[in-house]
């Protein structure tokens, strides 16, 4: 019912999506040289208008490469003062959307402002911002980007149709997500932080556990499970894998405990599902500690000799880092292995951030060598089978990858060609963003 009431809500919006190419950045001197416009009605793409404006002086070069949009591509077309009425008569009184809209509505506006006409006043909608809202995680928020994530067609960067239209698509897929969430007012449109991350549900305490459960069977990847009481109070919490044995389980715990907030968190790989539930851990009553470690060597590791594994554990991971799929994809995660903690994890892309890679290896290496790494605390138990449970990854060269601290200062590119090795080996397969909770 919820998601029919949040369908009817967005169906009843209208939309304006454009995208401007112009001479610069400078909304006092700089022009407009192409708008792209393409209107969203219930929930459907419809009108495309697409204008060449003639700036009246001369596109500078790099602008021409980047739009490939010629001087003789704008010669004799209208200019903007010829073109206003017809653009204002397109937006009306829908709301504006824009990639960058706090360049493209002000640029606008600047233009407006010139002619000696009212700016205008429409509310407005950046996806670039509601990205970064509704998928926290993601350190690549451009159009392009985005476009590839959501399997959007988008040939034309940097031409104003292409981009409106391709931003258009974009946006529909956030506005099927804030009607999968259940959203109720238009406001959280404009203000979705903390309320719609894709990679986050909570349910209240009203919900069934057939509901919870149904959705637990959906997800993709590993996840965080916890259960809250009053004033956010943890009460339970489980580092789940998304293994069907698992569920028997988890259905025990919803049953079992007097929660007033669940809460699902998509993580990644399950070690790094483990490095985050350790605080979560710290948190639980000594019979739950001891419930979760012996549920995890059940569902993970039933048949190995614990005491071997161990012992196997101190010598193998006498490395300094370990890398590992992050659940963004071309996103991964680098830690010490001597402080498994987000204080000390770099979220980075590779190969894009090979220099950044490279930096915090050897500063990480510069603290362990003099000695001022913190490390981080864990529960012994919990620790005990996090260094088992990368073990049996290692056995199956799969998950993680590690390497000791001298890599980086003796020989860069060896580094670079192991990881690439490891990479394409281990393939994102989380799905994610376009599978989302």
């Amino acid at each position: 019912m919820i998601n029919n009431e949040s369908k009817e809500l967005l169906s009843s919006l209208s939309f304006c999506v454009f995208d401007l190419e112009t001479t610069g950045g400078n909304q006092k001197s700089d022009k407009i040289i192409e708008i792209g416009m393409v209107n969203i009605d219930n929930l459907q793409i419809g009108e495309k208008v697409n204008f060449l404006v003639d700036p009246e002086r001369k596109i500078p070069d790099f602008i021409q490469k980047l739009t490939s949009i010629k001087q003789a591509d704008v010669e004799g077309c209208p200019r903007i003062e010829d073109l206003m009425d017809k653009i204002l008569e397109i937006i009306g009184d829908r709301i504006l959307v824009a990639h960058n809209a706090s360049f493209d509505v002000p640029f606008l506006n600047s233009v407006l402002e010139r002619m000696g006409r009212p700016r205008v006043e429409n509310k407005s909608i950046c996806t670039n911002l509601m990205t970064k809202y509704l998928i926290p995680t993601m350190m690549n928020s451009n159009l392009n980007y985005m476009s590839n994530i959501f399997n959007i067609s988008h040939q034309k960067a940097h031409r104003a149709l292409d981009d409106a239209d391709a931003t258009a698509k974009l946006f529909l897929n956030y506005l099927k997500i804030f009607e999968d969430k259940g959203v109720k007012k238009v406001n959280h449109l404009y203000y979705p932080k903390n309320r719609y991350e894709l990679d986050l549900t909570n349910f209240k305490k009203e919900s069934t556990t057939e509901e919870v459960l149904e959705k637990i069977k959906t997800i993709d990847s590993p996840f965080l499970l916890s259960l809250k009481g009053h004033n956010g109070i943890i009460l339970s919490a489980f580092p789940c894998s998304g293994n069907e044995e698992e569920l028997d389980h988890i259905q025990g715990l919803i049953e079992e405990t007097d929660w007033e907030t669940l809460t699902i968190k998509l993580v990644g790989p399950f070690t790094e599902v483990l490095i985050k539930f350790n605080h979560l851990f710290a948190k639980l009553n000594s019979e739950q500690k001891e419930s979760v470690i012996s549920k995890l060597w059940e569902f993970h590791i039933p048949n190995g000799d614990r005491s071997e594994l161990k012992k196997s554990a101190k010598e193998r991971l006498s490395n300094d880092f370990v890398i590992m799929n992050h659940l963004v994809p071309e996103q991964f995660t680098i830690y010490p292995m001597s402080a498994l903690g987000h204080r000390n994890e770099l979220v980075f892309r590779y190969p894009g951030h090979k220099k950044k890679l490279i930096q915090y290896i050897n500063s990480k290496s510069n603290k362990m060598m003099s000695g001022k790494m913190r490390k981080v605390s864990y529960s012994a138990p919990l620790k005990d089978f996090l260094d088992c449970y990368m073990c049996t990854m290692l056995d199956k060269n799969t998950e993680i990858l590690l390497f000791n601290k001298f890599s980086a200062k003796k020989d860069e590119e060896k580094l670079h060609t192991t990881i690439e090795k490891f990479l394409s080996k281990n393939p994102n397969t989380y799905n994610y963003p376009q599978k989302y909770i």
